[in-house]
């Protein structure tokens, strides 16, 4: 029954049909503009903004031919011992006598011109022929100057290109405090550098396992950019970068630019 009475009671009253429905009130149509306004925007951005792409990287700062092992062609005792790590040598020194069974003195030669980086001997001791007894930092290229060489792996070298913009980070000169070195790329090696090269470069499996820590490793090797103003001869990010020079066999990390891409491209893997 009271159901019924309801019905009869809804009959009776008018049918409004003059009443306006609200189908949203203000603040909903605020909301959807301004959602619309900010994907509206979004898609703006995503088709003509730009977002910069880098790739890092580990190397040193060295010289063009790199470095170098001596040997010795002869089997005795090391009899004299004429230079010592941080010491230049030139081609044609004599670099430390050896004396064979016989009493014979040879003569080992420095065949380059180059810094001392380590001795693997020293007087009294006896050496086979064959063996290593310096690693030295090449300087006799022609136009020799420092440089820096990184290693990027190969399935991101591809990427990198010369005259590719580069920030790079020195170990001896905290970027916090002096800022980052500007360099750019000169060259890429074509292909990944085996274990044998990447020894013949660095002087040695042990340097390499310091400055190498990617597996197929490309080398990049990047010039510095010049400025007479800063007391180490190079740009930096600071105004001025560290008060000294540079030195040899120093860690770096490169941040290689590699320009820009639209983020659409980048959300269709284009």
């Amino acid at each position: 029954m009271q159901f019924r009475f309801k019905a009869l009671q809804r009959m009776r009253e008018p049918d409004e049909l003059d009443t306006v429905i609200l189908l949203a009130n203000p603040r909903g149509w605020i909301a959807a503009f301004v959602v619309l306004i900010v994907v509206a925007g979004a898609c703006v951005w995503a088709a003509l903004g730009q977002i910069p792409r880098t790739l890092t990287a580990s190397g040193l700062l060295t010289h063009p031919l790199g470095v170098s092992q001596l040997q010795t062609m002869y089997t005795g005792q090391v009899s004299q011992l004429s230079v010592v790590p941080q010491e230049q040598v030139t081609a044609g020194e004599t670099v430390m006598t050896v004396t064979d069974q016989a009493g014979r003195t040879h003569h080992v030669v420095s065949p380059f011109t180059g810094t001392v980086i380590s001795v693997a001997t020293a007087t009294g001791q006896v050496v086979t022929a064959g063996a290593t007894v310096l690693t030295v930092e090449r300087t006799d290229a022609p136009g020799d100057h420092l440089l820096a060489m990184v290693f990027v792996p190969a399935n991101q070298a591809i990427g990198v290109r010369p005259g590719d913009a580069v920030d790079i980070s020195v170990a001896s000169d905290p970027a916090p405090v002096f800022g980052l070195l500007r360099g750019r790329v000169v060259s890429v090696s074509p292909y990944p550098l085996t274990q044998g090269a990447l020894d013949t470069l660095l002087g040695g499996d042990l340097a390499a396992r310091n400055f190498v820590t990617v597996t197929d490793p490309q080398l990049v090797v990047i010039d510095m950019v010049r400025d007479a103003r800063t007391a180490s001869g190079y740009a930096w990010t600071s105004v001025a970068g560290p008060p000294g020079g540079l030195r040899s066999q120093v860690a770096v990390t490169a941040s290689i630019n590699l320009g820009s891409e639209r983020p659409v491209n980048l959300v269709l893997g284009r």
